[in-house]
């Protein structure tokens, strides 16, 4: 596939997920807010101990789970049917499992990171699909990071884009929780200006959920093995 038709592939992969978030909203909806009632429990602990050690656990071995599950749930939805509301919980049957790939994934990002932010960001988005594979295809840990480097070869590029608009929301969209102070005494408080509301709903159930989707777009189409090539018309010889 040349440079132009990976660039529309990659285009369509937004294009097609923004469809399918306009047409599964009833599903969607609940699952985000459930997603988003189980993330503001580390909210809670960080108010409650005045302290990041008691949330740290949980967003691990609680929230981490619940958001790689959340990954087949989306790819089900990009393939075309099949989603379901229980699919939040698919990582809990290969828990160790999914919990080892999203720590190991989220290391190699941080070493990548510390080093230059360049090697961190090639890192990620060559295994970024390691939390997919581990629900969708029930691989283990050193296959479900082998997988997602094959697939993702020669597609860094085209997959720079959704990630991008992933970090960017994440850093310049407001949540109405806020954890301040330092890192040894933290403390924890709501912003629930309008404008932080409105913004922090727009990007908790519209915008990261569409690109979640261009994400789960881009797994299944990778995954799949190219076609074969058209076979050349014979020159009938005179």
């Amino acid at each position: 596939m040349d440079t132009l038709e990976k660039d529309k592939q990659a285009f369509s992969w937004l294009a097609r997920a923004w469809d399918d978030y306009a047409g599964n909203l009833p599903l969607l909806l609940p699952v985000l807010l459930f997603q988003a009632a189980i993330a503001a429990g580390s909210f809670f602990l960080i108010s409650r101990f005045h302290s990041l050690l008691p949330a740290l656990p949980y967003m691990l071995f609680v929230v981490t789970p619940v958001a790689t599950g959340a990954n087949l749930l989306y790819i089900k939805i990009a393939r075309g049917g099949g989603a379901r509301f229980t699919d939040l919980f698919s990582a809990f049957p290969v828990y160790h499992r999914a919990i080892a790939v999203s720590a190991v994934l989220g290391l190699v990002t941080m070493g990548g990171a510390i080093l230059l932010i360049i090697p961190g960001v090639v890192l990620y988005l060559a295994y970024c699909f390691s939390e997919y594979a581990v629900v969708d295809r029930r691989t283990g840990i050193k296959e479900s990071f082998a997988l997602s480097a094959a697939i993702t070869e020669g597609w860094k590029s085209r997959l720079l884009v959704p990630f991008s608009l992933i970090v960017l929301i994440n850093v310049f969209v407001p949540d109405i929780y806020l954890v301040t102070g330092p890192l040894k005494n933290p403390s924890a408080s709501l912003d629930l200006k309008p404008w932080t509301i409105a913004a922090a709903a727009l990007k908790t159930l519209v915008f990261l959920p569409w690109l979640c989707l261009a994400m789960a777009r881009a797994y299944n189409f990778l995954l799949l093995p190219p076609g074969p090539e058209p076979a050349a018309e014979e020159t009938p010889v005179d």
